[in-house]
């Protein structure tokens, strides 16, 4: 097994911190949406033009904040909605 950094050059460390900035797992884009986290999973089936994630992790599924944003903008999920727990556009 090599160390990491035996593996990522230093100029891809820089460019790798830079986007761990925008990754997020469900419970963060559970938090920007006003949905619960399981939420996330069942978009990841519903819907084909859901976000594909950057990297699945053994922990779950990580994806680009960004990403993620801009699909529920055109879907009408975000900005999410005051009233209720949900955002609007439902599941």
């Amino acid at each position: 097994m090599h160390a990491y950094s035996d593996v990522v050059a230093d100029d891809d460390r820089v460019d790798l911190r830079s986007l761990a900035a925008h990754l997020v797992g469900p419970a963060e884009i559970g938090d920007l949406l006003r949905i619960e986290p399981n939420t996330v999973n069942v978009w990841k089936v519903r819907h084909p033009d859901f976000p594909t994630p950057v990297r699945r992790l053994k922990t779950g599924d990580v994806w680009d904040v960004r990403e993620v944003q801009n699909w529920a903008e055109k879907t009408g999920r975000y900005p999410p909605s005051n009233s209720g727990t949900e955002a609007g556009g439902g599941i």
